[in-house]
């Protein structure tokens, strides 16, 4: 298993945080790697709500189909994964607090390999984190901006 967590400081209300990191639609925006992203699910999310994402990677696309375990807008949503391009899982938790004007946002994950993949766990998951570290300060400088 590797883990890793990552937080920033966010000029903006916790709500406008939350509803911005947690709807597929905006993710594109703050996630390089990802081409499209869209909830799957009919309704108001919820825990057990699905999404699916189309991320560059891997030689070419991969789909990634992810469920909400956790939803408690505006402080917190977690999800895991349904379907990844390899064996194993992904668990991820964004929470968010206010402080000082502004939000305080953190994102933790967790991703196992399985199988052959096990071998080489550690370093897919220091690939995931080099990759996708930098997603929350995009997310800042787009909010921010906007």
């Amino acid at each position: 298993m590797y883990k890793f967590t990552k937080s920033v400081f966010i000029n903006r209300p916790r709500q406008d945080v939350f509803e911005f990191l947690s709807n597929p639609a905006h993710m594109p925006k703050w996630q390089p790697a990802l081409i499209s992203a869209e909830w799957t699910s009919p309704g108001t999310p919820a825990i057990g709500s699905t999404y699916r994402t189309l991320a560059k990677g891997f030689g070419g696309t991969a789909e990634y189909l992810l469920e909400i375990t956790h939803w408690d807008p505006p402080n917190r949503y977690s999800y895991k994964s349904v379907k990844i391009p390899f064996p194993g899982s992904i668990e991820s938790s964004y929470t968010f607090a206010s402080k000082e004007n502004g939000t305080q946002g953190t994102w933790e994950v967790q991703i196992t390999a399985a199988g052959l993949l096990k071998i080489a766990e550690s370093m897919l998951g220091k690939q995931a984190e080099k990759l996708e570290g930098g997603n929350l300060d995009l997310a800042k400088q787009f909010l921010e901006a906007g």
